[in-house]
């Protein structure tokens, strides 16, 4: 009984020991999000009426991957997107560079606090009209400690887009 009661507090003593290391260190990850409006990128020729037949590009964020490290005083959140992207009738190019960013936002505040900005250059082979691939990967640093957890943030994945664009798709709506 005695030996039993010993290695309860022993296991005791070495969980509260973890305890206090969790409290020193965020434990939690932040879990970014495609921003919906932004997921859908599509180029028509310029100067045509934007319809089916003058599409050139046309891409979606179809994923964010990632995970994060812990520090003293930061989250190290690194992340990749994956962007399917079609040619459509209209294009002649081969490759074509898509303009993303990753954004930062204060959830008490919902204040943006960084955006970093990243082109992705998608090539097709020939006879290709779609191809899939995984953006690079991008570092994010998220101050935490004095009252800011992880669950304070909110980061955000979306194409760069013109006021056009952004207005296509708010008009299409979700895909």
């Amino acid at each position: 009984m005695r030996l039993h009661i010993a290695g309860v507090l022993g296991a005791l003593a070495l969980l509260a020991g973890c305890g206090a290391d969790t409290t020193r260190y965020p434990i939690a990850c932040p879990r970014p999000a495609i921003l919906a409006e932004g997921a859908d990128l599509t180029r028509y020729r310029e100067g045509a009426v934007p319809d089916v037949t003058s599409v050139e590009t046309d891409a979606r964020l179809a994923r964010v991957q990632g995970g994060c490290g812990r520090g003293r005083n930061a989250i190290e959140l690194r992340l990749a997107v994956g962007i399917v992207t079609d040619r459509g009738p209209a294009s002649r190019a081969r490759t074509v560079d898509l303009p993303w960013f990753v954004a930062v936002v204060d959830n008490r505040t919902q204040r943006m606090l960084s955006k970093q900005n990243y082109v992705e250059r998608v090539g097709f082979n020939p006879n290709e009209t779609r191809t899939t691939i995984l953006s690079q990967e991008v570092d994010v640093t998220l101050p935490v400690g004095n009252g800011i957890r992880a669950q304070d943030y909110t980061i955000y994945v979306s194409f760069q887009l013109s006021d056009e664009q952004l207005a296509i798709n708010r008009r299409r709506g979700l895909r």
